[in-house]
């Protein structure tokens, strides 16, 4: 197989952008015309803008492109498991050469590994924690150490797998929803691999082919990750609405006869681009990072080392739910065995949905964020806890914020990446508020970049009309 993406020519044209060229201040950036009589608007723009003219915002429009996940199907390493909630490594390498960073890094939501694979990359050490098995998965996988053994084995794996016949065997899943989510046949070759994987002896390698396999759930299925959750790949949109085509004729048009045979080669595709990946050595891949599952907020119990800098995009305040759209490789995998187990991650990640633990108590409340919420239409609010989840959402960000001023070294820096939201018509500004937070704590806001604006549903984009710009994606930079 020829690898498609010329990973060589994307790494050598891809420029880090200097942190030192992001000064240009943005004067009025925010202005908006307020429609007279409109009480609302004035109310958020009066508040935002008391709070906002104690920061300078800056034109962080150069790293646009890179506090998300667009290039990472092109990216070695990143591009092994498709997981859309990330960030370049090139952001997090631009402000490790900035700042000369030798000391530890650290990434209290690590996902796939962003952080850390920079991080390596740039011969630094670093932590990382997530509280969700599949994060911690990718991110082990992507970031180990593989010996020449490992590699040859993995190479025999990829000549050995395309000879894989069908088996008679029937298999079992737990995952209920099994038989509407993948077509039968696809389902046997998924669950036959699944067995073929864990029978394999070789530790490392048996990893590298889960991650693999998870992969390449999503492609062979009937459903893909959009929005807040999955959707079924047969649910079309038409002018006068939505329409299901039947199940077994989607299936047929859309996978090719001998779906056996498809889902290896699926797989065998996936594992050689891996493997190209791993035999040419990017930076020092000897720098592997310590990795826990686990709560961020308890990360002072995981390792006690001094951080130097920390990098990290948490949930944002919206209510996406980040294990709803990964709950079938969770299933399926058998990460997870039941709805309980579901149930208590959904109550261990940050108060950022309706599923997380939002009955826990609330001790830190911001003044500007409590006058933002009583303007709230709780009649148009889809969730009638949506304000608690707000609010825990920020008493979470305290507690975090709290302790990383507590572990960060003199002179170390921390880097958010934070989208703001809006509900009912009011805006969130997350970036600010994350940053007086973080001031009142002891940091210095060295900076707040901003990167590119968000778009919102179509119920709040006439709402918003006039508030559009405060819908942004933002990085703070703070300084211990």
């Amino acid at each position: 197989m020829s690898i498609t993406s010329n990973t060589n020519q994307y790494i050598a044209d891809f420029e880090i952008t200097s942190y030192v060229k992001e000064q240009l201040v943005i004067p009025g950036l925010y202005e908006v015309e307020v429609t007279e009589g409109n009480n609302l608007i004035e109310e958020q723009k009066l508040l935002i803008k008391q709070l906002e003219a104690q920061f300078t915002l800056k034109n962080g429009s150069s790293f646009g492109n890179q506090v998300h996940f667009q290039n990472a199907p092109k990216t070695p390493i990143q591009r092994w498991f498709p997981y859309r909630e990330g960030y370049s490594t090139k952001l997090v390498e631009a402000f490790l050469k900035e700042w000369k960073i030798k000391g530890n890094v650290f990434d209290p939501f690590c996902g796939s590994g962003t952080t850390l694979l920079a991080s390596r990359w740039n011969n630094v050490a670093s932590f990382g924690v997530d509280v969700n098995p599949i994060s911690v998965l990718v991110a082990e996988v992507e970031n180990s150490f593989y010996t020449q053994k490992d590699l040859d084995f993995l190479q025999k794996i990829i000549d050995d797998l395309p000879k894989l016949q069908i088996s008679n065997k029937t298999y079992q899943t737990n995952f209920t929803l099994s038989d509407k989510v993948f077509n039968t046949t696809i389902l046997h070759a998924l669950l036959q691999l699944k067995e073929y994987v864990e029978s394999i002896d070789n530790y490392a390698i048996q990893k590298v082919l889960t991650i693999s396999w998870l992969s390449i759930v999503e492609a062979v299925s009937n459903v893909k990750k959009e929005g807040n959750g999955i959707k079924y790949k047969n649910r079309k949109r038409t002018k006068t609405g939505y329409i299901n085509i039947e199940q077994s004729i989607w299936e047929n048009a859309n996978f090719p006869k001998d779906k056996f045979r498809f889902v290896i080669q699926t797989f065998v595709e996936k594992l050689q681009i891996i493997w190209h990946d791993l035999t040419h050595h990017y930076g020092n891949i000897q720098k592997t990072p310590t990795i826990f599952q686990g709560d961020c907020l308890q990360f002072d119990t995981y390792f006690s080392d001094e951080i130097h800098f920390t990098f990290f995009s948490p949930p944002y305040c919206n209510c996406f739910d980040y294990f709803e759209i990964h709950k079938v490789e969770l299933w399926l995998s058998e990460l997870i065995q039941n709805r309980e187990e579901l149930k208590k991650l959904r109550k261990t990640g940050f108060r950022s949905n309706t599923n997380a633990g939002i009955q826990q108590p609330i001790e830190y409340q911001h003044p500007t964020l409590e006058k933002l919420l009583q303007l709230f239409d709780h009649q148009k609010l889809w969730h009638k806890k949506i304000p608690r989840v707000v609010m825990g959402y920020f008493d979470d960000m305290y507690t975090l914020l709290k302790k990383l001023y507590q572990q960060t070294a003199k002179g170390g820096y921390v880097g958010i990446v934070v989208g703001n939201s809006a509900y009912t018509g009011v805006i969130i500004p997350t970036d600010i508020l994350i940053a007086d937070t973080a001031r009142q704590i002891g940091f210095e806001v060295k900076d707040i970049l901003v990167t590119r604006h968000l778009t919102t549903s179509s119920q709040q984009k006439r709402k918003l009309e006039t508030l559009k710009s405060y819908l942004r994606e933002s990085i703070i930079i703070l300084k211990k």
